[in-house]
């Protein structure tokens, strides 16, 4: 029995012994715990500590001099490399109100890899014992480990001496992943209301601070980064998934800014620097690499930046009230040259005697001439003509292509009005919803990377985040309304029911010309709200029915009975819009090669089209008509019968050609000014097209006339380089979009894309108004004098 029990006893030792050392090992076993404390460290020194499962060292510091109490504290801890992930250090740093702790190695997963990195450095918040201080308590710092080995830990702390930013002063740093920064911007002109017992030789200048800075950011690197704008409270969110919860936050790679006013943050903002683990966020391209972990101390950026006073008040307002006058100058050139072209063309229409108007070469005929039979519905009588093929008579007058009654006519041109208000309230209202809700959730996530601003000239005012490009869309509505009083006064000038003198005028397209050029304004205005790569349509579409509108204006001037209806004229202004935004989600090649080849067949239709003044049928059997008629009179089947109509074709699709080609050269993502681009440099070669057949046909170009089209022509090509020195690229990512942000180059207060809207409203109002006078000088003439082309 008693040698039973002895054996019962070693067991248990034994197990107990060898329980008590697996706990030890596993650092479970708190009673050999050493804990030790010196409180004789100083600011500014490299302290060597060695830490394991059996020690935890508790540090308190001191610094001479006292002075520089008044500057937060920078924590530096690095350890070993040698430092296992099963074990890290804990580093706890113990602050009046606070508690802030970090972890050795920090390891940051990425989807192509494992970032680690041996040391850290974090600034402790200076807000911890209350927004008004006039020192920073220094901290303890307590070091732990479960590790059974030895880590050697270098410990540094010192003071952040240019913490404070000032006003137009400019401050560099470096950061990496492990290391953010972060910095203090004061709307007070003493934030650490200081008295006058300090050294002034250790405190900061603090100069008389505006209600609203703009913070200018720059780099070298290409290295992407965090800047976070936050409220002065504790604790400040210094990492990647934090930073999230407070304030404004954005991508940056080489450039960066943002305005920020006193109401945002009246006791002033933290501006913080964090570095990504990856540059996939500011480049949009996945890094490969493979998986496994990676010391990552490359991944260093230098920021440089600074805040300068923003737009103040007194600049809004001049801003607001020149870009007013400007567009109420060009608005106010249009009634007052209307009235005095009014004036001189009732003394000029006098004295002038009228004869036939035909181009030189072709024989004139008389107005009794045969001409083809019109077919009309005997309901409305609104039915196009019958489509006849062969040749046609020449010449081809007007009153051929007029033959529809003036109450007919004026039906088929106010359904143009009438279908653009309805196209435009309906698309309208759910695009005004939208982007307001876009821009409420500006400011409800802080996020600054959904809206592709100017962020170095967007001027915020009340809930709107960038003002100065919203106002500036004022010249479209205002050019827009004028031009449409402009048409509705005409009436007293001019009879427009004689159906037998005269261009038909067809105001319905006038007046849905004006609509569109107010609903430019609303809808680019609304777009500027949040303008990003969803929703660009909604700033060119109504661009898009401007320039078909001018093209149809244009159509219909000399083929009154043979343009296309409004339902088929939206319909067609439909269908390449839903190119537009299908070209912005899938802009790759197969894409851009259906874009292509559907651009070039449009283009020869059309061809066929106007030359032939609809009156050939697209069918199969063109090709082998054509093929027989090459046959029967070879090369001279490509002489064109109307020579001047046919050269300015020909000139037409080489210039469609090259803008195909552009197209599939540079192959980009910005569909919808691709397409802006054909579209107005096709209305604008069209416009250029009937004035050189006008003067080919020997008709003449009132004084006034050329005066609107020399205007038209200077501000068209001022809007062109203004609209090429685009500050964003909405294709590009928002941090490569940042790169093209440059500061505000008129009146501290616009910049190229808001002189970009004041120079296209004008060159729109110009050539409408020279649209609108252009065949004024046929108006007493016969229509079966009046040439087709």
């Amino acid at each position: 029995m008693f040698v039973s029990i002895m054996i019962g006893v070693v067991i248990l030792t034994v197990f107990l012994s060898s329980s008590a050392h697996s706990f030890k090992k596993n650092g479970l076993n708190n009673a050999n715990k050493t804990f030790i404390y010196n409180n004789t460290y100083l600011y500014d020194n490299i302290i060597d500590v060695i830490v394991n499962d059996t020690t935890t060292h508790i540090l308190d510091f001191t610094e001479m001099p006292d002075q520089l109490s008044v500057f937060p504290t920078r924590v530096h801890v690095s350890t070993n490399d040698t430092n296992n992930l099963e074990y890290p250090l804990f580093v706890t740093a113990a602050q009046q109100k606070g508690v802030s702790s970090w972890e050795l190695p920090l390891v940051v997963p990425t989807r192509t890899t494992v970032l680690q990195f041996n040391d850290m450095a974090r600034t402790l918040c200076p807000h911890d014992a209350g927004p008004n201080i006039t020192a920073q308590a220094r901290p303890t710092l307590t070091l732990a480990t479960s590790s059974p080995d030895n880590i050697l830990v270098k410990i540094k702390l010192r003071r952040v001496q240019n913490f404070f930013v000032d006003v137009n002063k400019e401050i560099t740093l470096n950061v990496t992943p492990s290391s953010p920064k972060y910095y203090y911007f004061s709307f007070d002109w003493d934030p650490l209301n200081l008295t006058n017992n300090n050294d002034p030789s250790y405190l900061p200048i603090f100069n008389k601070k505006p209600t609203s800075v703009l913070l200018m950011i720059d780099s070298d690197d290409d290295v992407c980064a965090f800047v976070s704008i936050q409220n002065n409270s504790c604790p400040v969110f210094d990492n990647e998934q934090d930073m999230l919860y407070q304030g404004y936050y954005f991508t940056m790679s080489n450039k960066g800014g943002i305005t920020v006013t006193q109401s945002m943050f009246p006791r002033g903002f933290y501006i913080v620097f964090i570095v990504k683990e990856s540059d996939e966020d500011c480049t949009g391209v996945r890094e490969p690499g493979e998986r496994g972990v990676w010391d990552s101390r490359s991944r260093v950026k230098t920021f440089r930046f600074r805040a300068v006073e923003a737009v103040s008040y007194e600049d809004y307002v001049t801003g607001s009230l020149v870009v007013l006058a400007l567009m109420l100058l060009v608005a106010l050139s249009g009634p007052i040259g209307t009235a005095i072209y009014c004036r001189r063309q009732a003394i000029v229409l006098v004295e002038e005697s009228h004869g036939p108007s035909t181009s030189r070469g072709e024989p004139t005929t008389s107005s009794s001439e045969t001409v083809p039979v019109l077919t009309q519905r005997d309901s409305d009588l609104e039915s196009e003509p019958e489509q006849i093929i062969g040749s046609l008579p020449m010449p081809l007058t007007v009153a051929r292509l007029s033959r529809a009654c003036a109450v007919v006519q004026r039906r088929r041109s106010n359904r143009y009005f009438w279908s653009a208000l309805t196209v435009a309230v309906v698309y309208a209202l759910p695009v005004v919803q939208l982007l307001f809700t876009y821009q409420r959730l500006i400011y409800q996530t802080g996020d600054q990377d959904v809206c592709y601003y100017n962020f170095l000239c967007a001027h915020p005012l009340g809930v709107l985040a960038d003002y100065n490009h919203v106002y500036s869309n004022i010249g479209y509505v205002i050019l827009g309304l004028v031009f449409m009083a402009q048409v509705k006064c005409r009436g007293r000038f001019r009879n427009a029911n004689n159906q037998e003198l005269g261009i038909p005028e067809h105001r319905g397209v006038l007046y849905s010309m004006g609509l569109a050029l107010v609903m430019e304004g609303l809808l680019s205005g609304c777009y500027h709200l949040c303008p990003n790569k969803m929703n660009f349509q909604f700033d060119s579409s109504f661009m898009y029915v401007i320039a078909v509108l001018c093209m149809i204006k244009l159509y219909q001037s000399r083929h009154a009975d043979v343009n296309a209806s409004a339902h088929t004229t939206f319909m067609l202004i439909a269908f390449v819009m839903a190119i537009g935004c299908l070209g912005m989600i899938y802009p790759e090649e197969w894409f851009w090669s259906i874009f292509t080849i559907l651009h070039l067949v449009v283009c020869f239709i059309l061809t066929l089209k106007i030359y032939y003044v609809d009156r050939v049928k697209i069918e199969p059997s063109i090709a082998l008509r054509a093929w027989a008629g090459l046959r029967q009179h070879g090369w001279n089947a490509f002489v064109p019968s109307y020579r001047a109509r046919g050269v300015l074709l020909v000139v037409a699709n080489i210039a469609n050609w090259v803008l195909a080609g552009y197209g599939v050269y540079e192959h980009k993502e910005d569909v919808a000014r691709h397409l802006l681009a054909i579209l107005l440099g096709n209305t604008i070669l069209y416009m250029g097209g009937y004035v050189i057949l006008k003067l080919i046909h020997r008709e003449r170009i009132s004084p006034v006339t050329a005066l609107w089209l020399i205007l038209a022509l200077v501000t068209w090509i001022v809007a062109a380089f203004l609209f090429t020195d685009s500050k964003t690229k909405w294709s590009q990512t928002p941090a490569q979009s940042r790169n093209h942000n440059a500061v505000c180059s008129a009146l501290n207060m616009l910049d190229s894309h808001d002189l970009w809207h004041m120079a296209s409203a004008s060159a729109i109002f110009f050539s409408f108004n020279a649209l609108l006078i252009l065949d004024d000088p046929l108006a007493d003439t016969p229509r079966d004098l009046i040439p087709v082309f």
